[in-house]
């Protein structure tokens, strides 16, 4: 049996569960582990620890399954709840009590899971690129250019090295703000009046890639040296604990080849189209049932026998 923790509306979820259908397996889904109509128990060893395959979920009156029972996870729901009519303190307080023990249990299965993320990534599931740069580095992937700091010596001289224009990108965010007006240049520099500021070398149009496990499957047709970059984008994935992320490039110049420009531990479905969204899924699957991956067949497969939908996951 295969348990996906996320809604039927999404539609990653659902192409998976279809796919799985399709395949043979038993699929069930659970949206909001810890809210009705869910059953939810969990027995713990003595001391604290944590007992794989001694736990048992299920929907009231339709379902239940030990944890040994199940063989993989997909975790598209990553435990968040806004309580309604509690007051602010005490919500937040419950939604990181609920977080916690999705993480745990998580964790404590047995079978596969796609999305056992780590605990740091788990609670912060957007950290800034800077974050990334020593996977990224260290998997053989390249990154472009940028200054840190607020020595206005050094951000004018930036600005001079960089006439093109540059990108702006807070410290603590996911946001970019392009800068190439006097103005905008004013504005950043009393930003950096008050702090360190950061700001990287212009790029042009990004292709974007999810890897799924082993595979990487790109949306549209991209140059073969994009796809040089797989095996390192491979490494990454596989050193950071990510089984499903979606990572941009963008081209530094034909012979400099590729360099990454963003991380989505959360990869973003949508953005995918429908014969990328048919390869994602499949590979997802192959994942889930360790099933070997047919990347060739994948890659020939017609846009009209793709399947349709479009969401989000890792």
């Amino acid at each position: 049996m295969y348990l996906i923790l996320g809604s039927e509306t999404d539609p990653c979820c659902a192409q998976v569960s279809l796919e799985l259908k399709t395949r043979g397996y038993e699929v069930h889904f659970m949206d909001g582990l810890f809210s009705e109509p869910q059953r939810f128990m969990w027995r713990f060893a003595g001391g604290g620890s944590l007992r794989k395959g001694n736990s048992r979920v299920g929907v009231r009156g339709e379902w239940e399954a030990g944890s040994s029972d199940i063989a993989g996870v997909l975790v598209r729901d990553m435990g968040y709840r806004a309580m309604h009519d509690w007051s602010e303190k005490d919500g937040q307080y419950m939604s990181a009590e609920m977080m916690a023990a999705l993480l745990g249990w998580v964790w404590s299965m047995p079978g596969t899971v796609v999305n056992r993320i780590p605990a740091w990534l788990f609670y912060r599931p957007r950290p800034s690129f800077l974050f990334w740069m020593p996977f990224l580095r260290d998997a053989g992937l390249q990154t472009f250019s940028r200054v840190i700091s607020n020595d206005m010596g050094r951000l004018k001289d930036w600005r001079v090295s960089h006439p093109e224009g540059t990108v702006f990108t807070p410290m603590l965010g996911d946001s970019h703000f392009q800068v190439q007006t006097d103005a905008e240049w004013n504005g950043v520099l009393r930003v950096a009046n008050h702090t360190p500021i950061q700001l990287e070398e212009a790029h042009g149009e990004t292709l974007i890639a999810c890897v799924v496990g082993e595979s990487v499957v790109w949306e549209g047709d991209v140059p073969e040296h994009a796809r040089a970059t797989e095996p390192a984008l491979i490494r990454f994935a596989q050193a950071a604990g990510l089984s499903f992320v979606q990572i941009a490039v963008a081209e530094q110049s034909q012979e400099a080849g590729y360099a990454v420009v963003e991380v989505e531990p959360y990869a973003n479905f949508a953005r995918f189209g429908i014969k990328a969204q048919k390869l994602i899924v499949d590979a997802l699957v192959d994942l889930l049932t360790g099933a070997s991956a047919n990347t060739d067949a994948h890659e020939n497969m017609s846009v009209e026998t793709a399947a349709i939908g479009g969401g989000s996951a890792r």
